[in-house]
Order: C-alpha cells, then structure tokens, then sequence
C-alpha cells in the first residue's frame, strides 16, 4: 500500500483480495470501537491493515477470509 508503504500482497498468506476484504470485515464490526481509540483516518487505515494481516499471518491457522467470504455471500 503506497499510502502507508506496506505490502498487498504476501504470499502464500494473503493476496490484495483477502486483504481488502478483511480489512472490510474488521471495518463492520469493530470500526466504531476502533474511531474511539484512533480518529485521524490515515491512523485508523494503518490499524486496519495492521489487524487485517495479523488475522492472515496467524500461525494458528483458525482465520479463513474463503469461509467469511462466502458465508457472506
């Protein structure tokens, strides 16, 4: 991401889809939550992406962007 200088893509952990859709799934359930700890928007688009990758590198292996996403859907 230029804007913050951080990777879209990482492989084999996390493509630019995945990545923006859990950044989207973070955004709608905790968004509110997270604009009380962080209000400048770069600020809180550094978090998102932070939590975002966090949940794609877990090593536990629990979270599965295909299942969200499809679950969704």
């Amino acid at each position: 991401m230029t804007a913050i200088d951080e990777p879209i893509e990482k492989n084999p952990s996390y493509n630019k889809c995945a990545l923006y859709v859990t950044m989207s799934m973070i955004d709608s359930d905790s968004g509110s939550t997270l604009k009380r700890i962080v209000s400048d928007d770069l600020e809180y688009f550094k978090l998102l992406y932070s939590l975002a990758v966090d949940k794609l590198t877990d090593r536990d292996g629990v979270f599965d962007i295909r299942h969200y996403f499809c679950e969704i859907l």
